[in-house]
């Protein structure tokens, strides 16, 4: 149908037209959300040739309209759904058009009365994002050329509500990413120093040192809940491996507490399990009750070999045999840390001789999931343990870590996985 026969006049459909390209224009160049209303309300009026134009936007959150400060509009308005022409507009998610505002039922006069203005016609659309969800409403008074708005004016609103629809969500979309950019720039800073409090992956002192130890650790994420750590110090190594319950930025927290934790304490106790109840006493105040952290930790006489160690609800490390055989280490495994403040740790000890090795893992090894949901379990790490178990505590990482991959085949990483090694090579070695 042309615009003749439609009863448009030309010139007023091509001063809609030029001001629907301005606004569209306008819109194409902003980003910033507040910004991006602010040269809606100025725009759009021209379109319809109204006296004010709002917008309110929808909270899902509140499950409200707000309107942002536009024409004649000095502070935020809140609309509960349902009230006022907006707010219908925004429940029924149909337009209104309406000759009388003081006649419509739907109506408030209220904030006409606190201002002065008059409100005489108005006309609203529904702001509908692509998936046809509520943005918000988009609402024009008082038609400047005529008492009230027509069907012309009903298309021109909707095309409106859809420019702006398309700017909204491309305000949000941008401002999603740089904040998912922001986001990742920090977890890497933070993966860089949470790694950074982790001593470095392996240690031997000289040729002919009495021990050499390697760990290992793969966060599942750029940050992750695992820890290890070791230090040696007048003829006693001492070493500990942990895992935090949860994954994120929670567990990176609690985890750089707990190393923390062990590290500072090492120094004053000669008890490995007097120094778990010092770590689990500290975690129980400053964490929550959701949170706790599985560890072993051991202390190693270089001299004689003795290892006395402490387990706090992990998972049982391995003896490896100079023969290359390898058994579960017999611990009895207490309460992890951070549920009880007072929970007694009992003491254990173990005897290393010349050659044998301790093979400490967290979950995250035995729990590792391939392509169909088979766990890589603890029988086929002790199975790959007797196969590398009598080489270099570096090559016995390693060949753990091949088998691993080599049976996800590529599966994602779901858990944290952190492994450590300690071979006692015996004080006149």
């Amino acid at each position: 149908m042309s615009e003749a026969a439609a009863g448009v006049p030309v010139d007023r459909t091509a001063r809609a037209l030029y001001a629907l390209l301005d606004l569209s224009k306008a819109l194409g160049s902003e980003v910033d959300l507040d910004a991006l209303l602010t040269v809606i309300v100025e725009k759009a009026s021209a379109v319809v040739e109204a006296q004010r134009t709002s917008i309110f936007v929808y909270d899902a959150g509140r499950d409200i309209l707000w309107s942002h400060r536009g024409q004649g509009i000095t502070s935020v308005i809140e609309l509960p759904m349902g009230s006022g022409i907006a707010g219908d507009v925004a429940c029924t998610l149909q337009p209104a058009n309406v000759a009388d505002a003081y006649a419509d039922t739907r109506f408030n006069r209220e904030s006409d009365t606190r201002s002065g203005f008059r409100t005489r016609s108005v006309i609203a659309a529904p702001i509908l994002d692509s998936a046809g969800k509520l943005l918000g409403v988009v609402q024009s008074v008082n038609k400047t050329t005529a008492v009230r708005f027509d069907a012309h004016d009903n298309s021109l609103m909707a095309a409106i509500a859809s420019h702006i629809a398309v700017a909204m969500e491309r305000a949000r979309l941008t401002v999603s990413f740089i904040e998912h950019e922001r986001l990742s720039e920090a977890l890497k800073l933070a993966s860089e120093i949470q790694m950074r409090m982790l001593p470095a992956g392996g240690m031997m002192v000289g040729e002919d040192g009495p021990f050499e130890i390697h760990a290992y650790i793969r966060p599942a994420r750029m940050v992750g809940g695992d820890l290890y750590d070791f230090a040696v110090n007048d003829g006693r190594l001492y070493f500990c491996i942990g895992d935090v319950s949860g994954k994120g930025i929670g567990s990176a927290l609690v985890m750089a507490l707990t190393k923390t934790l062990f590290r500072a304490n090492v120094p004053y106790y000669d008890d490995v399990a007097r120094l778990t109840e010092a770590v689990n006493v500290r975690l129980c105040e400053d964490t929550g009750p959701t949170i706790f952290v599985t560890a072993f930790c051991g202390f190693l006489d270089l001299h004689i070999g003795l290892l006395r160690f402490c387990n706090a609800g992990h998972d049982r490390p391995f003896v490896l045999r100079p023969d290359g055989s390898a058994e579960l280490l017999q611990s009895k495994p207490g309460l992890a840390l951070g549920v009880l403040p007072n929970f007694k740790y009992p003491l254990q000890e173990l005897t290393l001789q010349k050659g044998e090795a301790i093979f400490l893992y967290t979950d995250g090894v035995t729990e590792a999931t391939n392509r169909n949901d088979e766990l890589f379990s603890i029988d086929r790490l002790h199975e790959t343990l007797e196969h590398h178990g009598a080489i270099s505590a570096l090559r016995v990482i390693a060949g753990v870590t091949e088998s691993i991959e080599q049976f996800v085949q590529g599966a994602p990483q779901s858990d944290d996985l952190t492994m450590m090694c300690v071979r006692y090579r015996g004080p006149d070695h």
